[in-house]
């Protein structure tokens, strides 16, 4: 029969629903009252009585047949009033069913010659005390196991579960609560390098919700994890992971500064230099920034010539200065910083008037790094290779600008600065060039006396000014140390190579010179040529090759003897003796 009128359908199926609802009692448990929260605490309570607390607290309509009897003992914290009365019956071997918005409830045994099939059947009650793990936690994974009539009831005071299901479906959650509910495990972690603040973040996300818990203490550097034995050996990798020795860069810096010929006014023609060295370019990397500011980058492995040979070919491009020889050593990461220069410092005043009384005016000294400044970011990966991110900046005052509490006013800072990224392997050495400069310098030239008379001598003199281009180049060679000690000056000596061992040498020779000439004014430049046996010792006198002033002769034998002996020849080295050249100039 097909009914067209929407009306008359709707009314059709209430009626259906209402006699659906009539002939086949809700025996799969559907509450008949609205859901609302109850708390129970008895002990030893008549069934009988029960019920009838059960009717007034929710509002059922409860009947009891005759043959209903029993004691009821219960502990429940906010459970829905319908779950806490089909935990009674179950528990109590009863039955019940609902007719309208009236419940029946009979013995078990009534039920199954009315119905002819165990009330039972169709749901049991099962209660698991948790020893470990939090109800509410085990709940969510018993909640996807359930039939679709079961339940998991959540009893948070007692940490308990009430299951209602059928006996196939309540074993199998039974089992699985079992292998949920194990014993926790606390370990305590003693960090060395990691702090403890920090590695929380990472171990917090970790934890078994509802389980785990993580406490640190930062005065010991310590973490302290609760949780599941499986959990706890996971934290523990991880924890060794990243509790590791961090490791450090020792950067060796040489830092020269060419004042340019004039033919070379465009900067140092590098290509040409390394054509001379025979040298293999492996990276050239341009970068323009900062104004007229570029950077080359070429990398120097083992196989090149010492450093010093590109020193020396420097010198045929213009007058060459050594303006530092810096050694710092950078953590993993970790920016390290090396300014030659000078603090330039300038005074600002803050003025305050009052409503009543004299203004005052209070200064402040202000402090501007000028120079030649170099950062320089190491980071070591696990093969071994360094990846430096290098930026030089150079800043000179360009002019001040006059302010009430500074005469001489608060300078303006012309800066140049570039930054690059670059791999190298271990003791590689990096040179960055075409970092250029322009100083202006004047010159007075005069008649004597004449030139002096103001106003009238100006006819007899002459002002010119000049412009002086200068290249600084910078060479960094990174050593990734352990931290135990200078790595570089105690490393064996099958570990250097000829490059590295040189440079220790002409190290501790320069280190020596510098001492000396401190002591006095000397000026001048010696070449120096000497033997070294393969213990270290020095064999036979250094020798001066070319003319020398007799102070700069002195001062250049003395510091080659005196800093003998060097470290032993490394393994590399098939000579019984070495034949080297060092040039120490005093300006």
């Amino acid at each position: 029969m097909r009914i067209k009128n929407r009306g008359y359908t709707v009314l059709l199926c209430v009626i259906i629903a209402a006699l659906g609802a009539a002939l086949c009692p809700d025996i799969e448990g559907g509450s008949p009252v609205a859901p609302q929260k109850i708390t129970l605490d008895v002990k030893g309570m008549d069934v009988i009585d029960f019920l009838k607390m059960i009717s007034q607290q929710s509002g059922m309509n409860i009947v009891a047949s005759k043959n209903v009897t029993g004691r009821v003992t219960i502990f429940l914290k906010d459970v829905d009033a319908w779950d806490a009365f089909e935990i009674i019956l179950l528990s109590n071997d009863l039955a019940y069913e609902v007719k309208g918005d009236i419940v029946t409830v009979m013995t078990g045994r009534e039920y199954e010659t009315q119905y002819g099939e165990r009330f039972k059947d169709k749901k049991q009650v099962g209660i698991i005390k948790l020893n470990y793990m939090k109800a509410g936690e085990v709940s969510k994974t018993l909640t996807q196991v359930k039939s679709a009539i079961g339940k998991v009831i959540i009893d948070e005071g007692s940490n308990m579960l009430i299951l209602m299901d059928t006996p196939e479906k309540i074993s199998q959650m039974e089992e699985m609560a079992k292998g949920l509910d194990v014993p926790v495990q606390t370990r305590v972690f003693a960090l060395d390098y990691a702090k403890s603040d920090k590695l929380n973040a990472k171990i917090q996300d970790m934890l078994t919700k509802g389980v785990g818990t993580i406490r640190f203490d930062e005065r010991t550097n310590k973490v302290i994890v609760t949780d599941l034995p499986a959990k706890i050996a996971e934290i523990d990798e991880v924890v060794n992971a990243f509790d590791e020795k961090t490791r450090q860069v020792l950067i060796d810096a040489k830092i020269v500064q060419v004042e340019l010929n004039d033919e070379f006014s465009s900067g140092i023609n590098w290509d040409t230099i390394l054509d001379e060295l025979k040298v293999e370019q492996t990276l050239l990397a341009g970068l323009s920034m900062g104004g007229k500011l570029t950077i080359s980058t070429f990398l120097f492995g083992d196989k090149t010539k010492p450093l010093n040979a590109v020193i020396d070919l420097l010198r045929t491009t213009g007058k060459t200065n050594m303006i530092s020889t810096p050694r710092i050593t950078a953590i993993d990461g970790q920016e390290a910083k090396i300014l030659i220069g000078t603090k330039e410092a300038y005074i600002t005043g803050t003025t305050t008037t009052p409503g009543t009384g004299a203004t005052t005016t209070a200064e402040s000294v202000n402090f501007v790094d000028v120079g030649v400044q170099l950062y320089v970011t190491p980071t070591v990966n696990k093969e071994g290779f360094i990846t430096m991110k290098i930026r030089p900046v150079i800043s000179s005052v360009d002019k001040y600008i006059p302010t009430s509490a500074s005469t001489r006013g608060v300078p303006i800072i012309k800066t140049s600065e570039a930054e690059t990224s670059i791999v190298v392997r271990d003791g590689v050495t990096i040179i960055l060039g075409g970092l250029m400069e322009d100083t202006k310098s004047s010159t007075v030239t005069k008649f004597p006396i004449l030139g002096d008379i103001p106003i009238l001598g100006f006819p007899f003199r002459k002002t010119s000014e000049t412009v002086k281009k200068s290249e600084l180049v910078i060479f960094l060679t990174p050593t990734i140390i352990s931290g135990n000690s200078d790595e570089v000056a105690q490393r064996p000596p099958a570990e250097l190579n000829y490059s590295q061992y040189y440079d220790i040498i002409r190290q501790k020779i320069l280190d020596a010179a510098m001492r000396y000439s401190s002591q006095s004014s000397i000026s001048g430049k010696a070449k120096v040529l000497f033997s070294v046996a393969s213990d270290g010792s020095l064999k036979g006198e250094p020798k001066l090759l070319g003319p020398v002033r007799p102070e700069m002769k002195e001062l250049a034998l003395r510091s080659v003897k005196e800093s003998a002996p060097f470290p032993p020849f490394p393994k590399s080295f098939r000579e019984e003796a070495e034949s080297f050249s060092i040039t120490i100039s005093c300006e």
